[in-house]
Parts: C-alpha cells; sequence; structure tokens
C-alpha cells in the first residue's frame, strides 16, 4: 500500500511539473513539452550583431493569430542553470514573423547603451566639411523590431552573446523551442565540424522544413549542431527580418514542387553540378564567415549549370541559388 501511495504521488507531481532542474549538465526533460508540426510558435531567426544589435525572430506557422502575452524567452547564460526571463506582448498574425529585439534606442547612447543600428551613418564630407548622412536600409535593424524588451542589463534575456542557450517558453513555464544547449558553455561560441563559430557574430536563419520548435530528451547524449536546423549569414545581416519562408505556409504547399539538386555533395570532383525544374536566375557561393566567394547571374533563367570549384577550397560552403519566381534556396555544401 504505501509503495503504490509513493508511485501515486510521483506521478500526480510529473503531471503539473513544468520545468525540472537539476545541478548536472543537463538540466532539462523534453516529456510532453515539444511541440507539433505547424501548431505552433519557433524561433526562426538570430541575429547576433555588433554591439546591440541583438534580435530574435518568432513564426506563426498556424492559421490563427497568437496572443504573446501567453509565452516567454529566457537566456541560459554561459551554461547557467537558472534563466533570465521576459513574458511577451503583443500578437503574432497568422503565418507571420515577429521580431522581437534589444531596447537600446537612445540616438545619443553611447558604450553599453550605443542603439541598435537605424541605418543612417553620419560623416563629414570630404569637400565641404559639413556633416552629412547617408541612409543604408539594409543596416536599419530598430525599423524591423516588432517589440523592444530589456532595456537594463539585469533584465538578461536579450544580452546573448554567442555561448548562451536561449528558449521559447509558455508563459507557464513550457518550454517549446531550445536553441543551444542548456547548461552547456561552448566556450565563445558553439561551432560546426571545423570549429568555425555559428552562434556568435553571426545572422541564423532556421530552415524552411523546420515546421515546430526542438526541444531535446536530456536522458540520451546530445551535442548542439547549429547547421542542422540552421543557415547561417554574415554578421549583421537584417534583410531576411519580419519574413519568414516555412513549409508550413499553405500557399507554398499548394504550389507545385520545385526540384532543385546540387551534386556531388560532399564534394571531391572540383566541378558542381547544379539542376533545377525552375528557371535560375542568380547563384551564389560563399563560405561560413558569409565571404562571396562566387556570384553568377542569368537573365533569362537556366535548369542546369556547371561551376568549377576553386581546388583551394575545403570545409563548409552555402551556395544560394535563386528562381524565377524569387524563391530563395541555400544549401549546405561539404568540400573535401
Amino acid at each position: 500500500m504505501l509503495i503504490c501511495l509513493v508511485l501515486l504521488i510521483l506521478f500526480e507531481t510529473n503531471l503539473t511539473m513544468k520545468k525540472i532542474y537539476s545541478l548536472g549538465v543537463s538540466i532539462l526533460t523534453s516529456f510532453s513539452l515539444q511541440a507539433q508540426d505547424c501548431t505552433d510558435l519557433f524561433i526562426s531567426e538570430y541575429v547576433e550583431g555588433t554591439f546591440n544589435n541583438k534580435a530574435i525572430e518568432l513564426y506563426n506557422p498556424t492559421n490563427e493569430a497568437i496572443d504573446l502575452s501567453n509565452y516567454s524567452l529566457s537566456r541560459w547564460s554561459n551554461g547557467g542553470t537558472t534563466p533570465l526571463n521576459t513574458i511577451l506582448s503583443g500578437s503574432i498574425q497568422a503565418k507571420s514573423a515577429y521580431v522581437i529585439g534589444l531596447d537600446k534606442r537612445n540616438p545619443n547612447g553611447e558604450g553599453y547603451e550605443e542603439p541598435l543600428w537605424n541605418g543612417w551613418y553620419v560623416f563629414t564630407d570630404s569637400t565641404t566639411q559639413m556633416l552629412d548622412s547617408i541612409y543604408t536600409a539594409e543596416d536599419d535593424l530598430m525599423s524591423l523590431v516588432d517589440l523592444f524588451i530589456c532595456p537594463n542589463y539585469e533584465d538578461g534575456t536579450m544580452y546573448f552573446n554567442g555561448n548562451d542557450a536561449i528558449t521559447l517558453e509558455t508563459a507557464s513555464g513550457d518550454i517549446i523551442d531550445i536553441f543551444g544547449k542548456i547548461g552547456e558553455n561552448p566556450g565563445d561560441a558553439w561551432a560546426d565540424d571545423n570549429n568555425t563559430w555559428w552562434t556568435k557574430d553571426q545572422t541564423l536563419v532556421r530552415k524552411s522544413e523546420v515546421t515546430s520548435g526542438f526541444v531535446y530528451d536530456n536522458s540520451q547524449p546530445y551535442s548542439f549542431d547549429p547547421t542542422l536546423e540552421w543557415d547561417s549569414l554574415p554578421q549583421n545581416t537584417f534583410t531576411e527580418l519580419g519574413k519568414h519562408i516555412c513549409d508550413c505556409n499553405e500557399t507554398s504547399i499548394n504550389e507545385k514542387e520545385v526540384f532543385l539538386n546540387i551534386f556531388p555533395n560532399p564534394n571531391n570532383t572540383g566541378v558542381l553540378f547544379i539542376e533545377s525544374s525552375d528557371p535560375v536566375t542568380k547563384i551564389k557561393m560563399y563560405n561560413v564567415l558569409g565571404q562571396n566567394l562566387l556570384s553568377k547571374t542569368y537573365q533569362n533563367g537556366i535548369a542546369i549549370e556547371t561551376l568549377i570549384l576553386d581546388p583551394s577550397l575545403n570545409g563548409i560552403y552555402f551556395v544560394e541559388i535563386l528562381l524565377q519566381n524569387n524563391k530563395r534556396h541555400i544549401k549546405k555544401l561539404h568540400i573535401k
């Protein structure tokens, strides 16, 4: 009878528990936490830019607007086991993205208070010696933010710098998406197989085939590999914020399926073939640092292309393919 009573108490406790903490390296249980495909919010973009240029984009894959006051973001700093948490506000419309930015907007702020970039660059004209300015839309992060949070460092959540895990949670504490690994300090950043930083000084965009948040099972060995679900763009790239391509989008589901392939991959031949069922108008190739290695434009579109690769290349690279319908595809290419 006593054994049955203990089991009943443990069972009821597990049903009501929202988070489980321990002092071990891995502290998260994931039973009943994993969101189902296209049914709940997930993190769709991560911006770890210069100074205070920090942003997190959320995507709503459902057919209904979602009230953000029922959700929060947490930062688990430097492998820590106690998060800094911020309840969100606002609303995300169906099939839409929502940008959350660090609340640094004082145009006169300096040092730790330096504002997010707003696209304006002030300089002294070399001819007139007068102050002048120029606006570059690609450098305007501030105008893309829907919700500013954490104006003070003590608020904590948005002050991530490459080695902090980020979680998206319901307001009651259920974790529905994890970026990084809770309880692990990777050093400067989480990296790929070549030890190249991915989570510091980078913008990461969730791959279109990801349709829900990810929560790992801490009862199993787990290593965070950002290359599996994320595409990497250069530091201070903001152009993808506020929009997200996702397979949950019904309009894309109803469109004809596009066949697109690059091969051989991994590549040790020095020759790369690209085939597409839709006309290709542009091909770019860049490394994990965002440095452009190749760019070709095709005015009338092509279906098949052969690229001769630089024999000195070795490691992970990205091939960005723009189709005639303006759909952008990024393929990871491993060159040996």
